[in-house]
């Protein structure tokens, strides 16, 4: 191999070292896997997830300052696994209610959770959160324990 080549070698492995670091520290970082249901074919579904989608932000946080007290690492939220439970007007001014049920996950798609999640959104846009239920303990497997705190909570009824 001649001195160019090398040259150019070593750079193209460098760069893909770096590529490759990145991307794991992204995944890390994140905890998010943004993908929509390949199945989903009515208008009805498209437009649920494009409410999910636009709420997913605000679901995470809410969602972490719960699971933050019982998880070292950051959960995953994957947004093809919420569903829009319920969508109401109501008020005066009138505002809209939108109701999320949200499954976080651990590992590789581990639910450790259901939760209900409720925002008001005013006629600005504004979301503001109203209510976070944790509905369900799922039981966690013995090799991802480590990652968590403290004794996870009893299943509310």
């Amino acid at each position: 191999m001649n001195h160019n080549k090398r040259w150019q070698f070593i750079v193209i492995l460098i760069l893909t070292g770096i590529l490759l670091f990145e991307m794991v520290f992204y995944l890390r970082r994140n905890h998010t896997l943004p993908t929509f249901r390949y199945e989903s074919t009515t208008e009805s579904e498209t437009k649920d997830e494009l409410i999910i989608a636009l709420f997913m932000d605000n679901i995470i946080a809410d969602s972490s300052k719960f699971y933050d007290n019982y998880f070292l690492d950051g959960l995953g939220y994957i947004n093809y696994m919420f569903n829009i439970k319920n969508i109401k007007k109501e008020g005066e001014p009138v505002n809209i209610y939108i109701t999320f049920e949200t499954k976080p996950i651990i590992g590789a798609h581990i639910p450790v959770g259901d939760d209900e999640i409720t925002y008001k959104v005013d006629a600005l846009g504004n979301k503001t959160l109203v209510n976070f239920i944790h509905k369900k303990s799922y039981k966690i497997p013995e090799r991802l324990k480590p990652n968590m705190i403290k004794p996870y909570p009893e299943t509310k009824n």
